[in-house]
């Protein structure tokens, strides 16, 4: 299992791209979340109009969802015939259809492919790939997600935003690759996680690897001094283009 930081930003940074993964196992490759200004690192990464298999959605805020429409749009320029699969929270049909012709008038109703929605509640089975889920606590409803592919079997954990609860620290407990928002420096907060309850999470998770995204744009400025002051971790902050193989 490969798993590319494409984009590791927060919603308003003005250095880095939204938050946007690339998970390659098993023969399929699924992008994790598409911001505004997420697709052209796709592109970047590959303009075959087939490279990708599917996406999830972790929630609808903008950072995580306004590219969307351009990705899909891209794909059916290019020439793609394969399904697409859409992996979210319940309602993700109704609002990703809203989203595209809001983006592009009669894309919905003319996309030369399939669209295939699967709004997660609990577990999907796709092909090789196991996906998991739980609601976390955020602004908006959200999802944090385990995802075990491979043979040997790896599993990779992603949090979407928002602050885990006891649910979700079991969800993600033995993860190779535990892939979190940490959005604060301390303090408690309902709809973000801190560093500071990110410790919390660790101990309870006790996963084999964890990388910090999203973190607030001032925040992530003092990445030296935090990978420092948490060298018992061993955390990591990416950077965009970082990759790492489980």
């Amino acid at each position: 299992m490969k798993v590319t930081f494409l984009g590791v930003g927060e919603a308003f940074d003005e250095t880095q791209t939204n938050v946007c993964l690339l998970v390659e196992a098993a023969g399929r490759r699924m992008l994790m979340e598409c911001g505004a200004n997420a697709p052209s690192t796709v592109w970047k990464k590959s303009t075959r109009a087939d490279y990708l298999d599917g996406i999830f959605i972790s929630h609808f805020h903008a950072d995580h969802s306004f590219g969307l429409p351009a990705l899909v749009m891209r794909m059916w320029e290019d020439g793609r015939t394969r399904p697409f699969y859409l992996f979210g929270p319940i309602g993700s049909q109704r609002f990703i259809e809203r989203l595209m012709k809001m983006a592009y008038p009669g894309m919905v109703e003319n996309v030369p492919f399939t669209l295939r929605f699967r709004e997660l509640q609990r577990s999907h089975r796709w092909d090789d790939w196991n996906l998991r889920v739980v609601s976390t606590r955020h602004s908006v409803p959200n999802l944090g997600l385990r995802l075990e592919a491979g043979s040997p079997q790896k599993v990779f954990c992603y949090s979407g935003d928002g602050m885990f609860t006891p649910t979700a620290a079991k969800l993600y407990t033995g993860a190779n690759l535990l892939v979190h928002e940490a959005y604060m420096d301390d303090g408690l907060t309902k709809t973000h996680c801190s560093l500071m309850q990110l410790e919390r999470l660790h101990d309870l998770a006790r996963p084999e690897r964890m990388a910090l995204v999203h973190l607030r744009r001032d925040l992530r400025k003092q990445k030296d001094e935090i990978i420092k002051r948490y060298r018992r971790r061993k955390w990591t902050i990416p950077e965009a283009g970082d990759s790492v193989t489980c």
